[in-house]
């Protein structure tokens, strides 16, 4: 079998929804009619789409908003005190901001437009590296060492509510999509009997690739949700 599994199961509704995503993105790239599979993909397509609506239908529940106030408020943050710095009146500060503003621009500028979980992965790194003991001085004499602790709960504070969105949002969505969810699986298990059934007769060169994609990505989530249930379990045990 060219495709491991499609065992998606256990996978939480976010990741099943990617792993699809992705996977229509892999054909996408392909020449469906070349590998004789273009109505299973125009059929795989039709179910994503009535997928994402459903999707899209349920996150209509409020609980983003605070999200978003908590996005725009690190972005503001960051993106605001510490290049005004660098036009202080005083050449000194004025300096100092501007090497802070260095280690900032090595991320690139912008940060507050990454996809909101990457931003967040990219405002640690920096504080970190702000935080170095060499950078000390350099805080302090500008007056930032405050607009960095800011900063930095800032990006906790969004970070907590992304988690903790992700998870209230999932159980509700997933209760409203459960349907289009199975239909969907169904539509990827169909998709994937094409593959294998083309490749037995018309060999299996041409579906390697497009196969061993599908392995990478079915493959992580499947770990992803072993290691959250091992984890699991070994907090029940430890709470014993």
């Amino acid at each position: 079998m060219l495709v491991k599994s499609t065992n998606l199961a256990n996978a939480r509704f976010m990741d099943f929804y990617q792993v699809m995503s992705l996977v229509l993105g892999f054909l996408s790239k392909e020449d469906m009619y070349q590998l004789n599979m273009a109505q299973e993909a125009n059929d795989f397509r039709t179910v994503l789409g009535i997928f994402e609506k459903a999707i899209k239908q349920a996150q209509k529940t409020g609980i983003t908003d605070a999200l978003i106030l908590a996005d725009n408020e690190r972005d503001t943050g960051f993106t605001g005190s510490l290049r005004s710095m660098t036009r202080f009146p005083e050449a000194i500060i004025a300096q100092s901001a501007t090497k802070l503003l260095l280690i900032t621009d090595k991320y690139g500028e912008g940060v507050a437009r990454l996809p909101q979980r990457e931003e967040t992965g990219v405002i640690k790194n920096i504080i970190a590296e702000l935080r170095m003991p060499e950078n000390t001085t350099l805080l302090q004499s500008t007056g930032l060492a405050m607009w960095l602790s800011k900063l930095e709960e800032a990006n906790t504070k969004f970070d907590t509510l992304y988690v903790n969105r992700n998870e209230k949002e999932s159980e509700f969505i997933s209760g409203l999509t459960r349907t289009e969810r199975a239909n969907m699986q169904a539509a990827f298990e169909k998709l994937v009997r094409a593959i294998e059934a083309n490749a037995y007769l018309r060999g299996e060169a041409v579906y390697k690739s497009l196969a061993e994609k599908i392995n990478t990505e079915v493959a992580n989530v499947q770990q992803a949700a072993k290691s959250r249930a091992t984890l699991n379990a070994k907090t029940k045990t430890e709470a014993k």
